[in-house]
């Protein structure tokens, strides 16, 4: 069974996430809006959220960066992410790319405010975007502040299939192109989920 062509830059799936597209193949149709209600770019599971990587302080304007497997298709209305210990009034923007570095969708400029320390924050984006899967994508948080403890980033390289990395901006400016992510660098993946 062919499980469709990657694209330069794009990773291949985990032999987990290979099983879940062959499962979902012969199952079932993939639909618009099939299978989970959210998938993340690492498993979660039922932890505390205070104790999940790194309490990271925001860099005002700076692109948080990290990718995600999408295993089918799928359209993504919203994007979660979750914040640090400390509730602030940091506004937030979020945006995501394909595996070559183009944006396709991202929300509201003015951002949207932090509430709630380790909780997920759920943002909207302007238009759903409509994706084809299985295809990696990459998430982009960016934030207006400098708040010591805004978000939670993954610690160390505790999940082997994950790129993470920074990149320099400002705030409500989305860059048209990222390059995209080869490689893994501590506390600077943010925990995403796309809804």
């Amino acid at each position: 069974m062919s499980l469709g062509y990657l694209q330069p830059g794009q990773r291949t799936s985990t032999q987990s996430e290979t099983n879940f597209i062959v499962a979902q193949a012969v199952n079932s149709t993939p639909s618009v809006t099939g299978g989970k209600l959210a998938i993340s770019n690492v498993p979660i599971g039922s932890v505390a959220y205070a104790s999940l990587g790194t309490n990271t302080t925001d860099v005002a304007g700076q692109l948080w960066v990290t990718d995600i497997f999408i295993p089918y298709n799928r359209l993504i209305s919203k994007i979660g992410f979750l914040s640090g210990a400390t509730s602030t009034t940091d506004n937030f923007i979020v945006a995501v790319y394909n595996s070559l570095g183009n944006l396709r969708a991202n929300s509201a400029l003015a951002g949207q405010v932090l509430s709630g320390a380790n909780t997920f924050q759920e943002v909207t984006l302007l238009t759903p975007l409509q994706c084809s899967g299985p295809s990696q994508l990459f998430i982009v948080i960016q934030g207006n502040g400098t708040a010591a403890g805004a978000i939670r980033t993954i610690a160390t390289l505790t999940y082997p299939d994950v790129l993470g990395g920074v990149v320099a901006g400002t705030f409500a400016t989305i860059p048209a192109t990222i390059t995209p992510l080869t490689s893994f660098t501590a506390g600077q993946a943010p925990f995403v989920y796309v809804k």
